[in-house]
């Protein structure tokens, strides 16, 4: 079930893009200070006063590492992003899904993880994306292959560009522990 919601929602969401192309007008890229305008507050990080937290509700929280450059997509008229653009840095993400929005995607330059309810980091460098599901369950898709695979707790993945096929791994507690220090956790 999980696998058939998945292609459901990565349907739903390239045919929002494409429309969103053709259209101009479906999605706005909000810059972060903006906060994708809804539901959506900026709140100062209790480790980093000078890193703000994107808390949309009890939907979203979206809690950048020093330095991060990410942006939230959001579909016209709803209070929730329907992604995020991580272009450099890590971000730490819980999303809970409601009613009037299930399903949420991480969008980078080489990958793309999608989840309808969980906690997990991912982080962006030029040279590799790494994704670490710390909750639940994260479909993490090199975009360049058109490879996916399912992450649970405590796997990751890395992808990289000359990458030929895409693997889960268990990680080990120090690459764990120092992804989660650049979140001060």
């Amino acid at each position: 079930m999980f696998n058939a919601n998945l292609r459901r929602g990565r349907r739903l969401f390239a045919a929002m893009l494409v429309a969103a192309a053709l259209l101009g007008a479906t999605f706005a890229v909000a810059p972060v200070a903006r906060a994708g305008g809804g539901g959506c507050t900026l709140v100062a990080n209790e480790h980093d006063p000078s890193e703000k937290i994107l808390r949309c509700g009890d939907s979203l929280t979206v809690q950048p590492a020093h330095g991060t450059h990410y942006r939230p997509i959001t579909k016209v008229g709803q209070p929730l992003p329907a992604a995020i653009r991580l272009d450099d840095g890590a971000l730490l993400i819980e999303f809970h899904p409601s009613p009037q929005q299930e399903d949420f995607q991480i969008l980078t330059p080489l990958a793309v993880a999608a989840v309808r309810g969980t906690k997990w980091a991912m982080e962006v460098s030029p040279a590799r994306t790494s994704t670490l599901v710390l909750a639940g369950a994260v479909a993490v898709t090199n975009r360049r292959l058109n490879q996916y695979v399912i992450l649970r707790e405590g796997e990751g993945v890395d992808i990289t560009p000359s990458d030929t096929t895409i693997v889960q791994k268990r990680w080990g507690d120090a690459r764990v522990r120092a992804l989660l220090s650049r979140f001060g956790q």
